[in-house]
C-alpha cells in the first residue's frame, strides 16, 4: 500500500474532524459577513448617526462577533490537530519527511479555508436577508426599513477569512515543527494537571469576581458624586479582576485535590474526580472562554432588550401632543388642530395655549475641570437663556394648582429626573435681555412635566405672577414664545394625524425658527458681539424627508407617537446588532461544549474499556461520563449567567443610583433569558452526552 493510499484512508477514517473544522470556519464567515452586510447596508448606516455612541457601539459589537467566531475556530481547530497528531506520528514513523507533511497539511486547510470561506461568504447574501426577515416581524417594518444590499460588508468578510487561514497556517507550522517522533504521538494523551489547589483560592476567586464587577462599574460613579473625581479610563481595567477570579474559581473545581471533610464522597468520586485533573489546564481556559461567551451572549441580549422597552402611550400622564414656536410666527393654531383630528376621526382633548418667555439665566452647573481629573462647580453669569412661565400659566397646563412664592423659582425637571451635571436649584440670578433689569431668585421645588422639560436647556423654570409680569415688562416678542398643549382619545391610532399635523407645522415653519436644537438667541448675540463664531447658527433641512428633524430641531413638537415611531427604528436596528451578538455567542459555546464533550469521551475511551474490564458496570461508566460532560455545561453555565446578570444590574444602578421601572422590567426579561440559554445549553449537553455514550461504547 503506497503512502498517499494510507493517507487517504486515514483522511476517511477522520472525515468528522474535517467536517467539524470546515463547519466552523464556514460558520464564522457566514456570521461574520451577513452581520457586516447588515450594518454597512444603506438602511442602518441612514438610522446610526454619525459619529454617534449608538455606531461606536456597533462597531464593537462587529469586533465582538468576530473575536467569538475566531475563539471558536480556533478551538475547532486545535482539535483537528489533536486528531491529526495520531495519523501524523505513524507516517513519520513509516519515513515521510516533515516538509512532505508541511506540504500535505498546508495543501489540506488551504482547500479546507478556501471552500469554507467562499460558501460562507456567498451564502451570507441570504442569510443576512432571512434574518432580516425575521426581525421584521418584530420590528417596525415599513419602507425605512427595507432590507438594502451594502456591498461594502463582503469587505469584513474576506479579511475576517484571511486572518483565519493566517492562524491555521502559523497553527500548522507549530503543529509540524514538533520536536520529535513521540511529541506528536503524545499529543493526544499528553496531560496538564496543575499543582495543588489550596482551600483558600476557592473564596479567594468568588471575592474577585464580584469586586471586580463593583469596582469596574461602580466606582466611577461613587468618585464622581461622592467625592467629584473623574476617574480616567483605567479604572476599567478592575474588570481584569473579574476575569482573575473566573479563572480561579473554575481552577479549583477543576483541579479538586482534597477529600476534605467528606472524605467517603470524595473516594466514591475518585475516577471522575481524577479525569478533569488529567487536563485541568486546558479545561480550566477552555471554561473560562465559555463563561465569558455566556456573558456576552447575557449582556448583548440585555443591553439591546433594555433599549426596546418602551413607554405604554395609554397609560402616559403627559400630553401626547406639544409644540412650542417664536411668538411671531404665524404657524398652526386652535382651529388647524381640530380641524385636522376631524380628518382623521379623533377627538382633541384638554387643548391648551400658553405664553412662555426667554430670559437669560445665571446659574451654577458641574462641569469637568480644564485637565479633566475633577468634577467642579463652574458658575455661568449671564450667558445663555432658559423658557420661564408664570405660576398661573403652569397651573392652567398641568392642571394642578401651584403656589411659588415671591423670589423663589421651581425648576420644571422630567419625570424622575437624576441629572448629574444640571442642578435643579443651580439658578442663581434672571435678567431680562432688553431692559437689563436683573432679579435674583431662590430654589422654591421642583416640579415633573416632561412636555415643558423639553424645551428648554438646561430647564424650564416657574415663578409668581408678579415677578413674571415684573421680569417681562418691555421684553421683545423675538424671546416670547407660544405653546400648544392637547391629547386625543385615542392616541395609539394617532399617527396619521400626527403625521399630517407636523406637516402642516413645517411647512408653515419660517427663518424665525429654523434652528438647530441647541441654538439659544442670547448666547449667539453674545457670541458674534465678540467677534466669534457661533457654533450652532447652522440652518436645518426643514423637510419631512429628514429623519432626524425632531432631534436636531429647536422647535421640534413632541409627537408622542411619531417619536416613539421614530425611535423605535433607530431601536430596533441596535436591538437586532445586540441580538446578533447574542446568538453569535451562543453558537461559539454551543460548538464549543459540544467539541470539548466528545473530545473528552474519545481522549478517555481507553480509560472507559478498562473500567469494564475491572468490573465496572454500565451504569457506573455512565454515571462517570454524566460528570465529566456535566461539569463542562454546568459550572460555565452558572458562572456565565450570573454575572451577566450581576453586571447588567450594576450598569443600571451606577446610571443613576436606583432602579427605574423599565429596569426591573429589563432585569425580569434577562432573568427569562437566562432560562432560554441553560435550556439551550441542557440540550446541547443531552445531544453530546448522547453521541460520547455512542462514541466509548456504553
Amino acid at each position: 500500500m503506497t503512502t498517499s493510499k494510507i493517507y487517504q484512508k486515514m483522511r476517511k477514517n477522520a472525515r468528522g474532524q474535517y467536517l467539524l473544522l470546515s463547519f466552523c470556519a464556514f460558520l464564522s464567515v457566514l456570521l461574520i459577513t451577513a452581520f457586516a452586510l447588515m450594518y454597512f447596508g444603506p438602511t442602518v448606516q441612514n438610522f446610526l448617526p454619525e459619529g454617534g455612541d449608538t455606531r461606536k457601539m456597533a462597531s464593537l459589537l462587529l469586533a465582538a462577533t468576530a473575536l467569538g467566531c475566531f475563539i471558536f475556530t480556533l478551538y475547532a481547530s486545535s482539535m483537528f490537530f489533536r486528531y491529526k497528531s495520531r495519523e501524523y506520528g505513524i507516517l513519520m514513523a513509516l519515513g515521510l519527511e516533515k516538509k512532505n507533511l508541511r506540504r500535505l497539511l498546508f495543501k489540506e486547510l488551504s482547500v479546507i479555508t478556501a471552500a469554507a470561506s467562499l460558501a460562507g461568504l456567498l451564502c451570507a447574501v441570504p442569510v443576512s436577508y432571512l434574518i432580516w426577515k425575521l426581525f421584521e416581524l418584530f420590528i417596525i417594518s415599513n419602507e425605512q426599513m427595507t432590507y438594502r444590499f451594502g456591498a461594502a460588508g463582503f469587505l469584513p468578510g474576506i479579511l475576517f477569512a484571511a486572518c483565519l487561514a493566517l492562524m491555521l497556517g502559523l497553527a500548522a507550522r507549530r503543529f509540524i515543527n514538533k520536536s520529535d517522533i513521540m511529541d506528536i504521538l503524545r499529543t493526544q494523551h499528553k496531560t496538564q494537571m496543575v499543582k495543588t489547589v489550596k482551600g483558600w483560592i476557592l473564596p479567594v476567586g468568588i471575592v474577585l469576581m464580584f469586586l471586580g464587577v463593583a469596582l469596574g462599574s461602580g466606582l466611577p460613579q461613587v468618585a464622581a458624586r461622592v467625592f467629584k473625581v473623574n476617574l480616567p479610563s483605567a479604572v476599567n481595567l478592575f474588570y481584569l479582576l473579574t476575569v482573575i477570579g473566573i479563572y480561579l474559581v473554575l481552577l479549583s473545581i477543576v483541579a479538586q485535590s482534597r477529600a476534605g471533610k467528606n472524605k467517603e464522597k470524595y473516594y466514591k468520586n475518585l475516577v471522575s474526580i481524577s479525569l478533569m485533573r488529567f487536563t485541568a489546564k486546558a479545561s480550566t481556559r477552555n471554561m473560562c472562554v465559555i463563561v465569558l461567551l455566556i456573558f456576552v451572549c447575557c449582556f448583548a441580549s440585555f443591553y439591546g432588550m433594555q433599549y426596546s422597552l418602551t413607554p405604554d402611550l395609554a397609560k402616559s400622564d403627559d400630553f401626547a401632543f406639544s409644540l412650542h414656536y417664536p411668538a411671531l410666527e404665524k404657524q398652526i393654531d386652535q382651529e388647524d388642530v381640530y380641524r385636522t383630528a376631524q380628518k382623521y376621526d379623533l377627538k382633541v382633548e384638554d387643548f391648551i395655549q400658553g405664553q412662555a418667555s426667554n430670559l437669560v439665566i445665571s446659574y451654577t452647573a458641574t462641569d469637568i475641570s480644564e485637565d479633566e481629573n475633577r468634577y467642579v462647580e463652574k458658575y455661568y453669569d449671564q450667558q445663555k437663556g432658559a423658557l420661564f412661565l408664570s405660576a398661573s400659566s403652569y397651573a392652567a397646563i398641568s392642571g394642578k394648582k401651584i403656589t411659588v412664592q415671591e423670589g423663589t423659582y421651581k425648576t420644571v425637571t422630567s419625570k424622575d429626573y437624576k441629572g448629574f451635571f444640571d442642578q435643579v436649584d443651580g439658578l442663581d440670578r434672571v435678567t431680562n435681555p432688553d431692559s437689563g433689569k436683573s432679579m435674583k431668585l431662590a430654589y422654591g421645588g421642583s416640579l415633573e412635566q416632561n412636555s415643558l422639560y423639553a424645551m428648554s436647556d438646561p430647564f424650564a423654570y416657574v415663578i409668581s405672577d408678579d415677578d413674571y409680569r415684573r421680569m417681562t415688562r418691555g421684553l421683545d416678542q423675538d424671546y416670547q414664545e407660544h405653546l400648544i398643549f392637547f391629547d386625543v382619545d385615542d392616541v395609539e391610532r394617532s399617527y396619521d394625524f400626527a403625521k399630517a399635523l407636523l406637516s402642516q407645522y413645517v411647512d408653515r415653519a419660517t427663518a424665525r425658527s429654523n434652528h438647530m436644537g441647541y441654538w439659544d438667541a442670547w448666547e449667539e448675540q453674545q457670541t458674534q458681539k465678540a467677534g466669534k463664531e457661533y457654533g450652532y447658527s447652522d440652518r436645518i433641512d426643514m423637510s419631512m424627508d429628514n429623519n432626524l428633524l425632531l432631534n436636531d430641531w429647536k422647535y421640534a413638537p413632541g409627537f408622542q407617537i411619531i417619536q416613539l415611531q421614530d425611535q423605535m427604528q433607530l431601536i430596533s436596528v441596535y436591538v437586532m446588532l445586540c441580538l446578533y451578538i447574542c446568538i453569535i455567542a451562543l453558537a461559539a459555546v454551543s460548538v464549543m461544549t459540544y467539541v470539548r464533550s466528545i473530545s473528552v469521551a474519545s481522549d478517555n475511551k481507553e480509560l472507559f474499556d478498562s473500567l469494564e474490564k475491572l468490573g465496572a458496570d454500565r451504569a457506573y461508566r455512565q454515571k462517570v461520563l454524566k460528570r465529566q460532560l456535566a461539569k463542562i455545561f454546568q459550572y460555565p453555565t452558572a458562572i456565565g449567567c450570573s454575572l451577566g446578570f450581576l453586571f447588567s444590574l450594576a450598569m443600571d444602578i451606577s446610571n443613576d443610583g436606583r432602579l427605574a421601572g423599565t429596569e426591573f422590567t429589563a432585569l425580569g426579561i434577562l432573568l427569562g433569558i437566562i432560562a432560554a440559554i441553560s435550556a439551550i445549553l441542557f440540550a446541547v449537553y443531552r445531544y453530546a452526552l448522547k453521541r460520547a455514550q455512542i462514541l466509548i461504547g456504553i
